[in-house]
């Protein structure tokens, strides 16, 4: 997932520049566009055993034991081909999609220097390991999550995930496996998961041929999920109503790429076809301290349209979101409006409009200070009324407040309308209120504010980790209507310091982000007795 920012000057990021030869003298007939002659991919070990500080014992076993990623796995990456006339675009978008992989720590695209008419370019990638045996703990706002299994993200050197595991939260106990592929087959992607739980099951299917570049003409694809479990609301972070939930989401999908569009500014139109069915009921076995009228049942079709537009203006930086690992942000704007015809059994949805609007934008005000802001509205809307309609603002402000130091400073509001039953907007341990226990507040409106002075560490300890640190400040609500009565709905406030563990030899959980550990200890400032004095939280995160 790239994200939308403006981060030019804030911290130091030197990129290699791409060479195609001098140009010609007046006199001289101008070149042919230089082509590409040769590919040359380079995999990089997990431990460099040329450095010191990294040839070791057991550093080289890992080294022997690792599967490096196979050359024609990278290759499907890669947006150009031997032959094809050299472009900067397809070159920075390839090494965008492969630092992207949870398998690579860091990648480099850059084309030979040569003033020949054929180019050769040279591909590096940083291997990570990423055969894990899992074995977790996390305790987030008072809830408690284990998990043991196997993970591999590089089946076999493969580029595919393969995940077995067993997992417990406040919810329920879960038996998960996972088959990912995001180079099945030429240019598809293919997902199945499978999850026995103790409240039901669920299963998942992914198939796709994506717009994976942006020169890609055409995409589709479909998604099928099917599900039974147990939903529960709670009030004050203790279980208030819980009762079934079982349902189907289908979707397929076809666009296309306008051919009025550039490398730089790319429009994208598609077409598809949701179907929706949900149904609830009671479960006999739970004491519930609230028993309301069950959620309506939901059975419904959408037909609807897409139109999308990206702004091509990426750079390459470092500590954002990540620690002294590379990331990569558009400067350009970026936006999508979608608008459906909705088919229902009853009312209100029947005959109703989807309408999805999203928008992300970014300001620079100097050198070492931006303004991030994304605004997403959504609903369902007929003349009687509105249904299930969202809007939500985020804005962020960084400030490169000393060298290695970050202030930082997020604003979230959302506003809802006549939410599904089971769909509150909460807050609480979990979702950024970090003093109070998961699920604190709900209703169909929240605000969460959050001040942070963070720190990216510079040492790599033992070759393995960066550390970084936080003191923060949290300050949010959620109030309005909700299914289950709520005891807190008025602001709440807390404080804290946390611990950030980026590992520097291991891959990460999804496409598009590496893993970093959060330790925090967070004090409530808010709320009676009953709210415990501090809250410690240990959880896996796709940021700082």
């Amino acid at each position: 997932m790239v994200r939308n920012v403006l981060w030019v000057s804030m911290l130091p990021v030197v990129s290699c520049p791409l060479v195609y030869g001098a140009d010609p003298a007046p006199d001289q007939m101008p070149h042919k566009p230089p082509v590409i002659e040769e590919i040359t991919i380079v995999v990089h070990p997990v431990f460099d055993e040329s450095n010191p500080k990294e040839n070791n014992f057991l550093f080289r076993l890992v080294n022997k034991l690792h599967i490096d990623t196979k050359k024609h796995v990278i290759e499907k990456d890669l947006t150009f081909k031997k032959g094809e006339v050299l472009d900067k675009h397809l070159l920075e978008e390839s090494e965008r999609r492969l630092r992207e992989r949870r398998y690579f720590a860091d990648a480099k695209v850059v084309a030979g220097t040569t003033q020949d008419a054929g180019q050769p370019v040279q591909v590096d990638v940083h291997e990570v390991w990423t055969l894990i045996p899992k074995i977790t703990y996390s305790n987030t706002g008072g809830n408690t999550h284990y998990g043991y299994g196997l993970h591999d993200s590089n089946f076999l050197g493969l580029g595919k995930t393969v995940k077995v595991e067993q997992s417990s939260s406040v919810d329920r106990t879960s038996n998960i496996v996972v088959y990912r592929d995001p180079n099945f087959g030429n240019d598809k992607q293919l997902a199945l998961e499978y999850a026995d739980n103790s409240d039901g099951k669920e299963q998942q299917f992914h198939f796709s041929s994506p717009f994976r570049s942006i020169r890609t003409p055409w995409a589709a694809g479909i998604d099928m999920l099917d599900f039974e479990r147990e939903d529960t609301l709670y009030n004050a972070g203790e279980e208030a109503w819980r009762f079934g939930h079982e349902g189907t989401d289908y979707s397929v999908f076809y666009g296309q790429r306008f051919n009025s569009s550039t490398d730089d500014r790319t429009a994208r139109w598609m077409l598809g076809w949701d179907s929706i069915k949900h149904d609830f009921f009671e479960v006999p076995t739970t004491t519930n301290s609230y028993s309301g009228e069950l959620p309506a049942d939901r059975d419904y079709n959408i037909a609807w349209f897409e139109y999308s537009y990206l702004h091509n203006q990426f750079i390459k930086t470092l500590n954002i979101q990540q620690i002294n690992r590379t990331e990569d942000f558009n400067l350009g704007s970026q936006w999508r409006a979608r608008i459906g015809k909705v088919m229902a059994n009853s009312e209100p949805l029947d005959g109703a409009t989807l309408l999805e609007l999203q928008y992300g934008k970014a300001f620079q005000f100097s050198p070492s200070q931006l303004l991030t802001s994304e605004i997403l509205t959504s609903g369902f809307y007929s003349s009687k009324q509105s249904t299930q309609a969202v809007s939500k603002i985020d804005i962020s402000y960084h400030w490169q407040n000393f060298s290695r130091g970050q202030f930082y400073v997020m604003l979230n509001e959302t506003y809802g309308r006549n939410l599904f039953a089971d769909t509150p907007l909460e807050l609480g341990g979990d979702t950024g209120l970090r003093g109070y226990p998961a699920r604190f507040m709900a209703g169909d409106r929240s605000r969460l504010l959050t001040v942070e002075q963070r720190y990216f560490g510079e040492t790599e300890w033992f070759s393995l980790f960066h550390l970084g640190a936080a003191i923060f400040y949290d300050e949010g609500k959620a109030w309005g209507n909700t299914s289950v009565p709520q005891t807190y709905q008025s602001t709440m406030r807390d404080v804290g310091i946390g611990l950030r563990i980026s590992g520097t030899r291991t891959g990460g959980r999804d496409d598009g982000a590496h893993n970093v550990g959060h330790i925090d200890l967070a004090f409530p400032l808010d709320g009676g007795p009953e709210i415990d004095k501090y809250q410690i939280s240990v959880r896996i995160k796709t940021g700082f």
